[in-house]
C-alpha cells in the first residue's frame, strides 16, 4: 500500500503531465482497440465514461464481457449493445433510463479488489486524477478497488489504462504511479457526474435525529449509508462531540460534520486523527482538496471486518427499502426487481458485530407509497434479503427504536410491529400469528 502527502502548490497547477511523459498519453479510442474477442475488461469506480463510450462504438467484437462497478452512461452505452456483455455488482438508475440489460455479480464492496484478482481482466481502465510532478498518480474521487486493477499480477499481454480527470480533488492517502500504467487517457472533462442516485428524505427528520442522538454517543466513530435520510439525519448531531469518521462513501452530510467541529477524530483508535474513506462524492470535493484530516483506502481496507470491529465505538448507520418481523432486511430490490446493490453495508454491518461497543442502526421510514404501504413486512422474498436475521442490530422508524440484537424470534416480530405504522400494525399482528410467531 502506498500513501502520499499531496500538497497543491503553483507547481502543480501549471504542470502539464501530458508534455512530462508523452509516451504515455493515449486517447479513448486508442486504448478501447487494444480489447480483443473474448476478453474481460476491468473498470473503475467512478466508471471511465470516455473508454466504456468508446468501447461500445467497437461492433467488431464478440464474447467480450465488462465489469462496471456502479455503472452511469459510460456503462449504460455497454449494456445496451447486443455483442458486449455488462456486469455490475451494483445496479443504477441510469442503467434502467436507458433500457440497458447488465448482469448482477452480486460482491460485497470490501471484495471489489479480490474479485477481481480471482477473475483478472486482460483489459482495465480507472479514473484517475492529474498526476503530479513527481509522477504520482492519485486516485481521484474513489479507490474501491481499483488498487488490484491497477497493481495486480499482470500476465503477458495484460494492460492497464488511466483515464485522467482533472476536476477530481487531490486527496491525501493511497495512490499510484505513472509507471502502474500503460497508457493515460486525455480526455477535456467540465465536471463529475454523481457515483449513486439522488434520494430524497424524509420531510419529518426530528425522530429520526433523537434516535440517533441516543444511540450515538460523544467520541463515537461513524459510518453512513448514501443519500437521503442517513446522512442528512447523520448532519444534524451537530452538537456532538469529538465524533470519528471511518466509513465507505465521504458524502454531504459528514462533511458537515466535519465543517461543524462535532467530527474531529480526535479519539478515533484506528487512523487516528483522520477521517477515513474509499469514495468521494463530488460535493465534497471542494473540501478534500489537499486536506490533511482526510485520507482514501482501497475497499479492503476500509471495509475491512476488523478494521471497522477495532474503531472506538463504531455506529454504522445505512438505510433499507423494507425488512420483515423475522428480521430480515432488504435494502437492494423492489417488488422483486434488482433496483441497486448491497455496496459496503454488509460489511459495516458484519464488522459491528465483531465489538462489543459497536452497533449497526438502520433508518428506515415506516411506509412507502405515500403511507399506502408499510415497509415493515410479514416476510421478504428469499431472494431480496440483504441482511438476515441474524445481522440486523437496530431498527429505527419515525415512530420508535427496535432493538434487534440477541432478540428471539417473538420479540423481533413484537418489537417491529411497535415502530411500524399504526394503520399497519393490527394486519402485521395477524400476520405474525398466522406465522406463528407471535
Amino acid at each position: 500500500m502506498r500513501y502520499v502527502l499531496i500538497v497543491v502548490s503553483k507547481e502543480h497547477l501549471d504542470f502539464e503531465w501530458t508534455e512530462e511523459w508523452p509516451y504515455l498519453v493515449i486517447s479513448a479510442e486508442a486504448a478501447a482497440a487494444q480489447v480483443q474477442d473474448g476478453d474481460l475488461v476491468g473498470t473503475s469506480l467512478p466508471e471511465p465514461t470516455a473508454f466504456l463510450f468508446a468501447l461500445a462504438e467497437r461492433e467488431d467484437l464478440k464474447d467480450v464481457a465488462v465489469f462496471v462497478p456502479a455503472p452511469r452512461k459510460g456503462g449504460a452505452a455497454i449494456g445496451t449493445k447486443q455483442n458486449l456483455e455488462l456486469r455490475a455488482p451494483f445496479l443504477t438508475q441510469v442503467l434502467r433510463e436507458a433500457g440497458a440489460k447488465a448482469e448482477l455479480v452480486p460482491v460485497r464492496l470490501e471484495d471489489w479488489g479480490r474479485f477481481s484478482i480471482r477473475n483478472p481482466p486482460r483489459v482495465a481502465c480507472v479514473q484517475v486524477g492529474t498526476p503530479l510532478p513527481d509522477g504520482t498518480v492519485p486516485p481521484g474521487s474513489a479507490m474501491a478497488g481499483n488498487d488490484a486493477l491497477v497493481r495486480r499480477a499482470r500476465r503477458e499481454g495484460d494492460l492497464v489504462f488511466g483515464l485522467v480527470n482533472p476536476v477530481v480533488p487531490h486527496i491525501h492517502g493511497d495512490s499510484f504511479r505513472v509507471e502502474d500504467f500503460d497508457g493515460l487517457i486525455h480526455v477535456p472533462l467540465k465536471g463529475s457526474m454523481p457515483i449513486f442516485d439522488e434520494r430524497t428524505p424524509p420531510s419529518n427528520l426530528d425522530p429520526f435525529v433523537e434516535a440517533l442522538d441516543e444511540l450515538i454517543p460523544n467520541g463515537a466513530t461513524v459510518q453512513s449509508g448514501v443519500g437521503g435520510l442517513t446522512e442528512v439525519a447523520l448532519a444534524r448531531l451537530t452538537h456532538k462531540t469529538d465524533l470519528g469518521i471511518h466509513t465507505e462513501v465521504m458524502c454531504q452530510g459528514l462533511m458537515d460534520l466535519m465543517k461543524s467541529g462535532a467530527a474531529n477524530n480526535r479519539l478515533k483508535t484506528v487512523f487516528p486523527n483522520k477521517t477515513v474513506f474509499t469514495i468521494a462524492l463530488p460535493e465534497t470535493f471542494d473540501f478534500l482538496n489537499g486536506n490533511p484530516d482526510c485520507h482514501i483506502v482501497p475497499a479492503h481496507v476500509a471495509l475491512n471486518h476488523q478494521q471497522i470491529a477495532t474503531n472506538r465505538d463504531m455506529r454504522c448507520v445505512n438505510g433499507a427499502l423494507e425488512i420483515d418481523l423475522w428480521g430480515q432486511v432488504n435494502s437492494e430490490m423492489i417488488n422483486g426487481v434488482q433496483h441497486s446493490g448491497v455496496g459496503g453495508a454488509l460489511d459495516f454491518l458484519r464488522g459491528c458485530q465483531m465489538s462489543e461497543s459497536a452497533m449497526s442502526i438502520h433508518l428506515m421510514p415506516a411506509t412507502a407509497k405515500g403511507g399506502a404501504a408499510s415497509r415493515i413486512v410479514p416476510q421478504i422474498n428469499i431472494n431480496a434479503v440483504t441482511a438476515t436475521r441474524y445481522d440486523v442490530d437496530v431498527v429505527v422508524t419515525e415512530f420508535g427504536t427496535a432493538r434487534l440484537q440477541d432478540a428471539s424470534v417473538r420479540q423481533k416480530a413484537a418489537r417491529l410491529i411497535s415502530i411500524a405504522h399504526p394503520d399497519h400494525r393490527e394486519e402485521l399482528k395477524e400476520s405474525a400469528q398466522k406465522m406463528g410467531i407471535l
